[in-house]
């Protein structure tokens, strides 16, 4: 028996996937974008938000 979870994300039910929009990792449930999942950039696994602090440094 499979046993459907909610997002770990944001707590929302239903399907969820990581998917890799134009080289950038989202988490989605169904067709739309996770409001919480931060992004990442789908080669290396670092999250967007790191790196923006980088260029920021």
């Amino acid at each position: 028996m499979v046993v459907p979870s909610p997002c770990w994300a944001c707590g929302a039910s239903g399907g969820l996937d990581w998917i890799n929009a134009d080289g950038i990792g989202v988490l989605v449930h169904g067709r739309e974008r996770c409001p919480v999942a931060v992004p990442f950039v789908w080669e290396t696994g670092k999250p967007l938000v790191s790196l923006a602090g980088a260029v920021a440094a």
